[in-house]
């Protein structure tokens, strides 16, 4: 009876030695592992002023262009131009036949000659009291109507002969002589090639730093050799719905190497320079939720990593500008790879990281 009741106090004594080791062994797994910091190297946030060059994709179009018609109906009588010559303001175009009005103009000048006698004679006998007042109004009055239907007349012989609103380059025409012309028929287009339209766009962000005046740079594929100057003349009041302004600059063409619809390559440098914020391009990191980095911030007696989101504008010389840090703050620029947000850092040197072997060339040895 002694000897089991020894087995069995044996028994529970090593059943409570082994749950001791189990708990413990639990209590220990349970417990978070303290990683080592990782190493990354910094650098400060570089606070400068910058004139940005912008850049733009625009279109040439004429400062001047029409579609000459005529505002009369006729027959073509005669043309004073050839296809692709070049018209000065004012210079004739096309005739049309005026023989029916020249003769009814003649009928009104042989009206008017009347018209004013009878008019001087009743006005010579209403001082007399031989007429009456009212006659004598009345041969003003039609003295007047047909000095008005001369002028009505000249007009219409006028627009039968079609000249050029402007200098500038005749297309292709599109009308024979001896055709009958109707109203509004199209003729033939004149553009003015030597003064032209650039019209592109920018970001609202950018636009304000742009003003009138302000000489840019045009390059075409045609002339890729070449640079064209080009002065803003016009900028729209309102942004469009894709958040752009419309510019338009003037481009002068007086050699007339460039075509209206020419696509530009628009080359525009700020006036006034901009306050901006450099970081190393390898601080940002680019995921599919925007662009950040991570800056080093103290807690409690420890560097920590923490994810700032930001928004990144020119890059030069490995440099890029940011929005959306402190003058105060200094970005990971190696090593981010390791790093989550919340994350213990330790500061190593930029060439340090460089040169440290990584597991695969540590094998390698």
């Amino acid at each position: 009876m002694k000897r089991k009741l020894i087995t069995l106090l044996g028994i529970i004594a090593v059943i409570l030695v082994f749950t001791y080791l189990a708990y413990k062994l639990l209590n220990k797994s349970s417990q978070p592992t303290a990683y080592p910091p990782a190493k990354v190297a910094l650098a400060k946030v570089v606070e400068t002023s910058q004139n940005h060059v912008l850049t733009a994709v625009g279109e040439l179009e004429a400062a001047k262009q029409v579609q000459v018609a005529s505002e009369i109906a006729g027959q073509v009588r005669s043309i004073y131009f050839q296809s692709g010559q070049f018209v000065h303001a004012g210079q004739l175009l096309i005739q049309l036949n005026d023989e029916t009005e020249q003769g009814e103009l003649a009928q009104l000048r042989a009206k008017l000659k009347l018209n004013e006698a009878v008019y001087q004679r009743a006005s010579d006998l209403v001082k007399i009291n031989a007429v009456s007042k009212e006659e004598a109004d009345n041969a003003l009055a039609n003295r007047d109507m047909t000095l008005g239907q001369i002028q009505e007349l000249k007009a219409r012989i006028l627009q039968k002969n079609i000249k050029a609103p402007f200098s500038g380059h005749i297309g292709i025409r599109h009308v024979h002589q001896g055709q009958y012309l109707k109203v509004g028929e199209p003729i033939v287009n004149l553009v003015d090639t030597q003064h032209l339209l650039v019209n592109f766009n920018l970001d609202e962000r950018v636009a304000p730093s742009i003003k009138i005046g302000q000489i840019l740079l045009t390059q075409f594929d045609a002339f890729p050799d070449e640079k064209f100057n080009a002065r803003v003349t016009a900028i729209d009041p309102l942004i469009s719905k894709s958040r752009t302004v419309q510019i338009q600059a003037q481009l002068d063409n007086f050699q007339s190497k460039l075509k209206a619809g020419m696509f530009a390559n628009i080359i525009l440098k700020e006036e006034s320079p901009t306050q901006v914020q450099l970081i190393p391009e390898t601080a940002v990191t680019y995921t599919a939720y925007g662009e950040s980095v991570y800056i080093a911030i103290q807690k409690q007696n420890q560097l920590i990593a923490q994810r700032v989101k930001v928004t990144t504008g020119e890059r030069n010389n490995g440099m890029v500008e940011v929005s959306g840090l402190k003058p105060t703050d200094q970005v990971v620029t190696s090593g981010q790879i390791k790093l989550s947000d919340g994350a213990p850092i330790a500061i190593v040197k930029q060439d340090t990281l460089a040169k440290s072997p990584t597991p695969d060339q540590q094998e390698m040895k």
